[in-house]
């Protein structure tokens, strides 16, 4: 494939729409632009307007730049080659409709969560990834805290490389179940823990706490198992204690929703498997208190009655 990407295009296309401008959306508009044409849409013309005045992005090795994003409202966002969805779960169908409509050959979501039941049917393909990439904002800076690793599905490979081209590191994956499933045990240990606690994540390598989130795993094994996933228990103990101890400092996105107000995505996470619980005649009692306490953190701090 040409490094060149504007060769492929024609002067009215784009080569990438990104639908979700949080923080991880800002960071890979800041890093793909550099070599493509991007288009990134918010939830409205307004916003829209605000990004394109420009923001302050920062780079894991420190280096910062301030990007102007060629930004879209959804409703003269123009078509793209490939659509990204970086949407909260909760904004999920309504993105998910956007991305299809403008990406001509697919759309990739690289979301937390299991969201998929909510994307339009093709074409094009709406399909779910899995990207360890992390980024945050802290007082109006756009933080790319690790580009991590993305995993695509098959059909997605000139968008890999585009990823990758970028510094965000990217590959089609033939097991994209499992990697999803795997990081999937990841976010229902570390985020429901993190959120009750207002801890960032290094405080699950603490004993009382390691505790609970080993009840945690042998509850949820069998579930994941009946969903495709063989990885047992010390497998899956392994993968988490691994990813806590690498980010240890990193505040989880459930607990920095929960800190902001903001709806979580419990629902596409522990909600998730509390249905494929149920589905089995499984109870799941700790992460169903789980579930409940961070509900109840979401109600608290929108000022709702308790549910």
């Amino acid at each position: 494939m040409p490094k060149s990407w504007r060769a492929f295009t024609g002067a009215t296309e784009y080569d990438l729409v990104i639908v979700g401008p949080g923080a991880l959306g800002r960071a890979f508009a800041a890093l793909v632009s550099r070599r493509a044409r991007v288009a990134l849409v918010a939830r409205d013309g307004r916003r829209a307007e605000r990004l394109r005045r420009g923001y302050t992005f920062r780079e894991p090795g420190g280096g910062e730049s301030v990007v102007y994003p060629e930004a879209f409202g959804p409703e003269e966002a123009p078509p793209a080659r490939w659509g990204l969805l970086l949407v909260k779960a909760a904004d999920t169908a309504r993105a998910a409709r956007v991305a299809a409509r403008l990406a001509g050959l697919g759309v990739v979501s690289l979301q937390n969560g299991w969201v998929e039941d909510l994307f339009p049917p093709p074409p094009p393909p709406v399909i779910q990834g899995a990207t360890t990439a992390a980024a945050k904002v802290e007082s109006g800076v756009v933080s790319l805290v690790s580009p991590g690793r993305s995993w695509l599905p098959a059909g997605f490979e000139e968008l890999a490389e585009l990823l990758s081209d970028s510094g965000l590191p990217a590959a089609v994956s033939e097991d994209l179940l499992i990697v999803r499933l795997r990081k999937l045990a990841v976010n229902l240990v570390i985020n429901p823990l993190t959120a009750v606690l207002n801890r960032p994540n290094g405080a699950l390598l603490e004993p009382q706490v390691w505790e609970l989130g080993v009840e945690l795993v042998r509850e949820m094994e069998p579930v994941l198992n009946s969903r495709g996933l063989a990885d047992g228990q010390e497998q899956l103990l392994q993968l988490i204690y691994q990813v806590a101890r690498e980010t240890a400092a990193n505040v989880s996105s459930m607990l920095a929703d929960v800190r902001a107000g903001r709806k979580t995505e419990i629902e596409a996470i522990t909600g998730v498997l509390l249905r494929w619980g149920e589905e089995l005649g499984l109870e799941l009692p700790r992460h169903r208190a789980l579930y409940h306490l961070v509900r109840s953190l979401e109600q608290i701090d929108r000022g709702q009655p308790l549910q």
